[in-house]
């Protein structure tokens, strides 16, 4: 996913995994738009998932809020921006020199900074953090890969040897302590994303790609056409007005017992408000 990101620009295609992750991001997203009158959305750094970078903002840009997205690849920012033509959305990109770079904004500048997926290593983390926390004033949202998924071992390896190491990427248990450093407070946590299929940590055609199967990932992405794709921006310009209710389908598991959740789930999540606002 880190070196092939523009594939998804050009063929739309997300696979299932992905666009059920979206959809059900959305539903998070909508509890905390209620629980917190959100109205201005930071997302930095934007790329970190499988799929088409700079989209998982979209709903609040859908639902009236003003949302800045941050990244460090000047290419992928003008795919970014394409996309939200398309849709007519108005969207503020910001460039910086590196995914944990310091952030160009003032104090308490967003209601709400979140990402999905896209920590990096300990120090690295521990800055964004602390900048997350700066620029933010209502609430602050953190999505990482759950490690105590019974699939995520077996995939863990594979992915550190193609990025030419073998350390682990920080979990909530960090992000925790980093926040709480910061004078926030965990308002919540939990797992999220819990479909029925087990997690390999990405799509069938980038796995092909890790294991040097490359006419395998060549035969798969040939095969996708606009008719047979997966993507949630076909749901949200009309192109295909059913999808929420087909992918919902494999949503029952989100309700499940947390200790079956925190085996299964694809992902964890934080919210974390400002200790001065706790009553």
């Amino acid at each position: 996913m880190l070196e092939n990101w523009e594939h998804y620009f050009e063929t739309r295609h997300e696979g299932l995994g992905t666009t059920h992750e979206r959809f059900v991001l959305n539903d998070y997203f909508r509890k905390i738009r209620d629980q917190f009158g959100v109205k201005t959305v930071l997302e930095a750094p934007i790329f970190g998932m499988t799929g088409i970078s700079g989209i998982n903002s979209l709903w609040w840009a859908i639902h009236g809020a003003e949302v800045t997205l941050v990244d460090h690849n000047r290419e992928r920012l003008g795919c970014v921006k394409r996309v939200w033509q398309e849709l007519l959305l108005n969207v503020r990109l910001v460039y910086v020199p590196g995914p944990h770079a310091s952030l160009p904004f003032e104090d308490d500048r967003f209601d709400m900074s979140w990402n999905f997926s896209a920590l990096g290593p300990a120090m690295d983390t521990k800055r964004l953090l602390a900048e997350l926390a700066r620029v933010t004033r209502k609430v602050v949202f953190i999505c990482v890969p759950n490690h105590s998924n019974l699939f995520r071992f077996l995939f863990t390896r594979l992915q550190e040897k193609n990025r030419g190491r073998q350390s682990r990427l920080p979990g909530p248990k960090l992000v925790e302590e980093v926040m709480r450093k910061e004078n926030w407070h965990l308002e919540e946590n939990g797992f999220l994303d819990v479909p029925p299929w087990p997690d390999i940590a990405m799509s069938k055609e980038d796995l092909f790609w890790k294991m040097g199967l490359k006419q395998y990932a060549h035969r798969l992405e040939k095969r996708i056409s606009p008719k047979h794709r997966l993507c949630i921006l076909d749901y949200y310009n009309g192109l295909n007005n059913k999808l929420s209710n087909k992918i919902r389908r494999y949503a029952f598991l989100e309700k499940s017992p947390n200790w079956l959740k925190r085996l299964w789930a694809h992902h964890s999540y934080q919210i974390f408000t400002p200790m001065d606002q706790i009553q």
